[in-house]
């Protein structure tokens, strides 16, 4: 996408380098919160995570960390936002492989110089795709893009978008540093896997499907990068598992 490939992301690059070696940022700009060392770099426990989502009145309890989420409430806990994160893939609505459309956003990325109906159409797009897939980390990106340029990098709504990135991103990042099998990202979709390269910059060149333990994991190799990293390693057995059994995953959730 040209237009995206031409924009700075210079703050989503430093934040992604604060989020997986130090801390992360959740607040409008200022505050940086410490990853807690009790929960970084553990796998999701989707079976807790299931029961705690749909327990009424549980701080983890899955509408009200949607309509939060949905707030840009950058007072959620880390916790909060894995179980959030994580929690979608329990649910009985979760479909990793499903179709978007978003023609309208791929033709304003297109363009060198997209014009303000360019954008209003794109923002009218994908804001209808997130009701549905609220944590699709790529969609939150390109939110972010659309509404920077529709109202300004420093708007309440750009900012929010940003937020939002980063409050994903470091659920995310709190399972891993995507270096190995045994640290990689836990994602719920393929379109995140891209929105973390899309963040950090990164270009991959192939994508290669590992088996190994009962575990699934998508091992991206990339393009020479500032960061020196030669591949990007995603654990994606439970949408893997979602794929191969559909009906099961959907039962329950």
């Amino acid at each position: 996408m040209r237009y995206l490939k031409s924009i700075v992301l210079v703050a989503f690059l430093s934040m992604a380098v604060l989020l997986v070696f130090d801390s992360c940022s959740t607040t409008k700009k200022t505050t940086t919160r410490k990853v807690d060392a009790s929960i970084a770099a553990n796998a999701p426990d989707y079976k807790r995570i299931k029961k705690e989502i749909n327990t009424e009145g549980s701080e983890f309890y899955y509408p009200e960390l949607l309509r939060r989420f949905q707030a840009a409430d950058t007072t959620l806990s880390l916790e909060q936002l894995r179980h959030f994160y994580y929690g979608t893939a329990t649910r009985s609505d979760y479909d990793p492989y499903k179709m978007a459309k978003i023609d309208a956003l791929r033709e304003a990325f297109e363009k060198d110089t997209p014009n303000k109906e360019d954008w209003e159409k794109a923002a009218n797009e994908i804001d209808k795709e997130l009701e549905t897939d609220p944590t699709n980390i790529r969609f939150h990106l390109y939110k972010h893009i659309i509404y920077s340029n529709l109202y300004g990098q420093d708007s309440e709504k750009a900012v929010d978008a940003h937020n939002q990135v980063v409050m994903l991103l470091s659920a995310v990042t709190s399972t891993g540093d995507g270096s190995s099998k045994e640290t990689a990202f836990h994602v719920i979709s393929v379109a995140d896997e891209y929105g973390i390269m899309d963040i950090f910059g990164l270009s991959p060149t192939m994508q290669s499907l590992v088996e190994d333990k009962g575990q699934s994991y998508d091992v991206m190799d990339l393009k020479e990068n500032e960061y020196g990293l030669k591949s990007m390693y995603f654990n994606i057995t439970v949408s893997s598992y979602a794929l191969r059994f559909p009906l099961k995953e959907k039962k329950g959730g």
